[in-house]
């Protein structure tokens, strides 16, 4: 057996939330790996002649997902991946910030979901090796333990939904800018 290195992709990944957007955010910066996710639910189509043996199998479901343990102390992309956080910025001192978050509740997320772009940062890697999903909302989880054994890390999972401009269009694995429309 041939073993072809050039397909073993490592390292980590830079993701962009917004990616194509008005005002894409890049994470470079993260700690623990990204983690993609993509799932299949499936339901056993069983008949009685077979016993338990599956007939066919139905799949009722995929979901997608990204998590990104973010290292990168900003609170401009912290305002960004928390839904309805607002950014305030002092009008005489522009240095001066705060993201405050409302406690309020029964807030839907696929107002919030815009198009994120994985790539990985591997020497080797290529346009191939990218990762989009078309529509996905952030849900951040912070649980910063400040002492000397341990960086603030964001934990961020960007959710996929299905994006209804597109088909219905969950998940993308390769190249971005392959058109099947394009004539060679």
């Amino acid at each position: 057996m041939a073993v072809d290195a050039n397909k073993i992709a490592l390292g980590p990944a830079r993701v962009t939330f917004d990616f194509g957007g008005t005002s894409p955010v890049v994470f470079e910066q993260t700690q623990g790996g990204v983690v993609l996710t993509y799932e299949e639910t499936t339901r056993d189509i069983p008949i009685d002649q077979l016993g338990t043996t599956a007939a066919d199998v139905i799949i009722t479901g995929r979901t997608a997902s990204v998590a990104v343990p973010i290292a990168e102390r900003d609170l401009e992309k912290l305002s960004k991946i928390i839904p309805g956080a607002v950014l305030v910025t002092d009008g005489a001192d522009p240095t001066k910030q705060r993201v405050d978050v409302s406690a309020a509740v029964v807030a839907r997320l696929f107002p919030f979901a815009k198009k994120v772009k994985i790539e990985p940062l591997d020497i080797y890697a290529t346009p191939a090796d990218t990762v989009i999903l078309h529509k996905a909302a952030p849900q951040s989880n912070l649980n910063y333990t400040y002492s000397y054994d341990n960086e603030l890390i964001t934990n961020t999972t960007f959710r996929a939904f299905p994006d209804t401009a597109q088909d219905g269009l969950l998940i993308s694995f390769g190249d971005p800018d392959a058109d099947a429309d394009a004539t060679p």
